[in-house]
């Protein structure tokens, strides 16, 4: 009985909606461009988020560990202790790094942990000299936080004692190429004969004018101990900050730094991006609401005789009310399923003509939430004609009429 009773609903409601198919066809295309719309936008900006984020992080630790320990040296001078005079002097270097690389590597939103040792120098081939900053990595772990591997355009991404992994700018810069030899000089004026392995492009400037050979190298060559620091990228680039408080609070002979605490100015340009965005698909959502419920409110006055003359042949009020939230729907689903096909069109149509470096965020989250939101819009926006029909008296409509 309900499942007929619904079908006589569903029936009245498209009846209705194609009587009117002037007014359908027009709702249906506004609803299809608001959710056209949301979409591009949500998935532009998006899109443009993921790029940026990349761009900044993609190819470079996340979270870096840095050495915090502080040493009393006693000196001629200095701030008095204890009546002896002592300068507070900073140590640059991470000694117990095993213990926090074991300990770091066990948690599963970490995915690598590698320990790196830093230092600058000169480079010197034939009369050219060039300053660079050395980095010495470990594989795979340190090659991949920095994705070397993956962006090596000449040679092999190995960490041997005799050679090194040069970025495109050096090499562009000495006229360098696989296999060529040149001379590293540290700031003591000691140097090493070492070959070019690999080179690789990280999309930056900076990126571009590293010089990475192996960590024990490094270490050796500049006369570090301990290593310089321990880098980290994690699984959820967002989460970065949460993890640094959170071992910040278990490590007290060391300080982390998360890449949100460096790029402060460029979270709150995503955070700006975000509101406007949401914002703009806050208002879209209400016009299409207005929209809806101004067809449905009009259409309502014109079928005041036939519903006068369906509640006289026993429609209840309920029933009248649900003609109209089935119709709101209706013109919802409807209208939302072409917008998201139109969103797409617009999407790749705006890739493939301008040409742009940064894709679309295109997910589930993307294509669904404009689809939910227009429904809703629309079952909600009909509600108001449907408490019309419902207050209807057949009698006075049939003897105005």
């Amino acid at each position: 009985m309900k499942s007929s009773k619904n079908q006589y609903e569903l029936m009245i409601a498209l009846r209705f909606l194609l009587k009117g198919r002037g007014q359908t066809v027009l709702i249906v295309l506004g609803i299809a461009m608001g959710v056209a719309v949301q979409f591009f936008l949500a998935s532009l900006i998006g899109g443009l988020q993921i790029s940026l984020i990349d761009r900044t992080v993609g190819a470079a630790p996340h979270i870096n560990i840095l050495p915090a320990d502080r040493i009393a040296k006693p000196i001629s001078g200095g701030v008095k202790s204890d009546n002896r005079k002592v300068l507070y002097e900073e140590r640059t270097e991470i000694y117990s790094w095993q213990q926090y690389v074991n300990d770091l590597k066990k948690d599963k939103r970490i995915l690598y942990a590698a320990p790196a040792a830093n230092g600058s120098g000169f480079i010197e081939r034939g009369t050219s000299v060039v300053p660079v900053i050395v980095k010495g990595l470990t594989a795979p772990d340190g090659l991949d936080i920095y994705k070397i591997r993956k962006k090596i355009t000449a040679g092999i991404p190995e960490l041997s004692s005799d050679s090194a992994l040069l970025g495109k700018g050096i090499c562009d810069r000495l006229t360098l190429a696989v296999g060529d030899k040149f001379f590293l000089r540290n700031n003591k004026g000691e140097q090493v004969f070492l070959r070019v392995g690999g080179i690789f492009d990280l999309g930056s400037s900076a990126g571009n004018e590293l010089v990475v050979i192996s960590m024990d190298r490094v270490r050796s060559f500049f006369g570090i101990e301990g290593v310089s620091v321990i880098e980290l990228q994690v699984k959820d680039v967002f989460s970065a900050e949460k993890i640094s408080k959170e071992y910040g609070r278990q490590y007290e002979r060391v300080k982390l730094e998360s890449w949100q605490e460096k790029n402060r100015e460029l979270l709150t340009a995503l955070s700006s991006q975000s509101s406007s965005s949401d914002t703009i698909q806050f208002f879209v959502i209400i016009s299409i609401s207005l929209g809806i419920a101004s067809v449905l409110g009009i259409a309502a006055v014109q079928k005041q005789r036939q519903l006068g003359i369906l509640k006289a042949m026993g429609t209840t009020n309920r029933s009248a009310s649900k003609i109209f939230i089935i119709q709101g729907f209706l013109l919802g689903s409807t209208g939302s399923v072409l917008g998201v096909a139109f969103g797409l069109f617009l999407a790749y149509g705006f890739i493939a003509g301008t040409g742009v470096n940064f894709g679309f965020e295109i997910n589930a989250r993307t294509l669904v939430t404009p689809v939910i939101l227009a429904i809703l819009a629309a079952v909600i926006a009909s509600t108001i004609p449907a408490k019309r029909a419902a207050k209807l008296s057949p009698i006075e409509v049939i003897r105005n009429g």
